[in-house]
């Protein structure tokens, strides 16, 4: 019975809903009422304290050892960097191609823990990267990078050659679904061979109840939420890349990933 209800709150059918989240005082200050675009990231790194960037390079590091935690992270991020070197060890990866990087904690323990990995860091806030230029001087390069109008193809041949892995670490809530389907068939044609894609969370009906009941709270106390992006569940996810790459799931940290090998 238990494995049962188990199944029918994982919601085994393809599902998105948009994200909501509210912000105080630097709701104001985002673009078109939502975090959606490069400039909203950039208000919220300037003005949240949750999401900020330390411009100096010892905080910064005292903020990831600490294990503080912001930009939504949990207090797993070590585990899960030891989980991701463990793969990267195994699979013979090289060079580490990481998109939507925020703070780059996740970055920062992995190249502490296996340095002769080639790290580069990709985030689309021109705020985020040039406050990580500053900080994170061990990774080998720190790129402005968006996502939907990059040239697939030409990061293929400067990032993502033979060797390599495209990282994407809680960025899914920043694309629609036909978006994530463009991604995904834009990464399979310029031949990226190998993604390890770890999502925020993945719907349950038990999570959808909470964040509707969540939402129908900020209704009534007169709390403005703004648009976060989309969440969804496993089958939803696992449609961006059908018939494109073969996929195998593991916990990285306590967070389930999707291990992605071009077919």
């Amino acid at each position: 019975m238990k494995k049962i209800l188990k199944y029918i709150n994982s919601m085994p059918f393809g599902f998105s809903m948009k994200h909501y989240q509210i912000f105080g005082e630097t709701s104001s200050k985002m673009k078109d009422s939502a975090l959606m675009t490069p400039e909203s990231w950039d208000a919220l790194r300037e003005e949240h304290p949750n999401f900020s960037i330390p411009d100096d390079r010892q905080e910064w590091i005292q903020v990831n050892e600490a294990g503080v935690k912001k930009d939504g992270q949990d207090s797993l991020l070590k585990a899960r960097a030891i989980d991701i070197v463990e793969l990267l060890r195994k699979e013979n990866i090289e060079k580490v191609f990481s998109l939507g990087v925020g703070g780059a904690g996740l970055e920062y323990f992995i190249k502490k823990l296996i340095p002769e990995v080639k790290l580069t860091c990709a985030d689309y806030s021109h705020v985020t990267v040039e406050r990580l230029k500053k900080v994170f001087t061990e990774s080998d390069a720190i790129v402005e990078f968006d996502m939907l109008r990059a040239d697939w193809k030409e990061t293929s041949t400067q990032y993502l050659d033979e060797g390599s892995l495209c990282l994407m670490y809680r960025i899914d809530a920043s694309f629609s679904d036909s978006e994530w389907c463009k991604i995904f068939s834009e990464l399979y044609n310029a031949k990226v061979e190998k993604i390890l894609i770890i999502p925020t969370g993945m719907l349950t009906m038990l999570s959808v109840y909470n964040r509707k009941s969540r939402e129908v709270k900020w209704f009534f106390k007169k709390i403005s939420k703004l648009l976060c992006g989309y969440v969804r569940t496993k089958k939803r996810f696992e449609s961006y890349w059908h018939g494109l790459y073969s996929q195998k799931i593991l916990i990285l940290g306590g967070l389930e990933g999707f291990f992605l090998t071009r077919k």
